[in-house]
């Protein structure tokens, strides 16, 4: 079995510090089939789990860089660690002698808490502070002592550069600690973040492996925080927007995290037990349908299509779904003679169009393929086709499809060659397909 760990900013989310819909879509499909995903963040349990709205969360999740593994949102810790009574009194005197003032995370009567000094603030922790005015953890002190109070496991400095690299090189030597220094990822502030030392993301995953037996750990991340993970890793996979010392240190450059890139590798690389077939029906494509139309597509390119296509080839062909793109699918399928099949439970498994005499698109989901669902599609489409008075049908046919048609009766009339732009690249990529006729009546 293999464990699946991903970073959340800047990884999974989005610069809105959300999950796209197709990444919720594509996770959710491959967690219910049985894939081991979980996330693990600098966020506390709070945050991550506002962020990550939507997606199913059946295993324990790693939060506070690793201080923490909860047994999912709202758990109970399996793991946790904080500074000792000595190494919280060396960071105060730090802290007071540089006059720098953090955010202190810790436990206070046995609850959580989020402690700051109020009129201390940086422009940073302002920011920070004033969007997070729903979390019931925040509690402003007046000074040092209630400040450094508690049992503290994680201290978040924020400011500039200069004022706080003299505390880095004094911390990151120390043998009790893990010192991360970086930029913040969606500011032009830094963060130096202190968490005790065996409190690693790579740590708290090598545990949860071992927890759920898993053989194997493949990783997604794309800051410097993610490297001890990425050395713990069988697989490190970093994202097309991380910093260079993690894509140096990655075993593959996946797609970035505004182009679905996580999900995608997911769908292309995670090999599950097909579930036992399910029934379907086949009803005509309503306006409510085009979200679960365009995740499909997607997720079906780049799935069952990249067995005969490359990578750079399918994400050609199916690039993210903007605004103007769904809307003109949206009105394709309106215009054209289009059906949905839908599963037990109403979710929609494949779908086809009709323009009088071309069948245009026909796409079934993964977990649907054998199982009669194009079969289905394409048998009413023929019909109606054929009810309109259309003495044949054609189709341009992909490579991982001409085998299907030809099984229904299709004759291949001629091979082309289409390009398509890379939506990262913008290089014009070349699509082999084949025009296919079928005669009606």
């Amino acid at each position: 079995m293999t464990l699946y760990v991903s970073d959340l900013d800047g990884t999974l989310l989005g610069k809105n510090e959300k999950l796209s819909d197709f990444t919720i879509w594509a996770l959710n499909s491959l967690i219910d089939r049985g894939m081991k995903f979980t996330y693990a963040t600098a966020r506390s349990e709070h945050s991550a789990v506002r962020v990550t709205a939507g997606l199913t969360k059946k295993l324990p999740v790693i939060v506070y860089n690793g201080a923490f593994i909860l047994d999912g949102p709202g758990g109970k810790p399996l793991s946790s660690v904080s500074f000792t009574a000595e190494e919280r009194q060396w960071v105060r005197q730090q802290a007071e002698g540089l006059g720098l003032w953090p955010v202190v995370y810790a436990f206070i009567d046995g609850v959580e808490k989020l402690s700051w000094i109020v009129g201390r603030e940086t422009p940073g922790q302002s920011y920070y502070l004033q969007n997070r005015e729903w979390d019931k953890r925040l509690r402003p002190v007046e000074d040092e002592d209630g400040l450094f109070c508690g049992e503290a496991f994680y201290y978040t400095f924020i400011g500039e550069r200069e004022a706080l690299e003299p505390l880095y090189e004094l911390a990151k030597g120390l043998p009790w600690i893990t010192v991360t220094f970086q930029q913040e990822l969606y500011r032009e502030e830094y963060w130096l973040e202190m968490m005790p030392k065996a409190a690693t993301k790579a740590q708290a995953a090598g545990r949860l492996k071992e927890i759920l037996g898993c053989e194997r750990m493949v990783a997604f991340g794309d800051a410097v925080n993610d490297l001890p993970l990425f050395a713990a890793a069988d697989v490190a996979c970093a994202v097309g927007n991380a910093v260079p010392a993690v894509k140096e240190a990655a075993t593959e450059v996946i797609g970035g995290n505004e182009e679905d890139g996580v999900a995608l590798w997911l769908l292309r690389h995670v090999k599950l037990p097909k579930g036992e077939k399910r029934a379907f029906s086949v009803r005509r494509f309503a306006e409510e349908d085009l979200e679960d139309v365009c995740r499909l597509f997607m997720g079906t390119v780049h799935t069952v299509c990249q067995m005969e296509y490359s990578r750079e080839q399918v994400e050609a062909w199916a690039p993210p779904m903007d605004e103007l793109r769904r809307a003109q699918w949206g009105r394709s399928l309106a215009e054209h003679f289009t059906l949905v099949a839908v599963d037990d439970e109403g979710r929609v498994v494949g779908f086809g169009d009709l323009d009088g005499g071309y069948l245009d698109r026909l796409y079934v989901h993964q977990d649907f393929q054998g199982q009669g669902v194009a079969k289905a599609l394409a048998s009413a489409l023929e019909a109606k086709a054929a009810e309109s008075g259309e003495a044949a049908i054609t189709t341009h046919a992909s490579l991982c499809a001409v085998g299907f048609f030809e099984g229904q009766g299709y004759q291949v009339k001629q091979k082309q060659t289409v390009e398509r732009p890379h939506p990262v690249t913008g290089q014009a990529m070349a699509l082999e397909n084949f025009v296919m006729e079928k005669r009606l009546g």
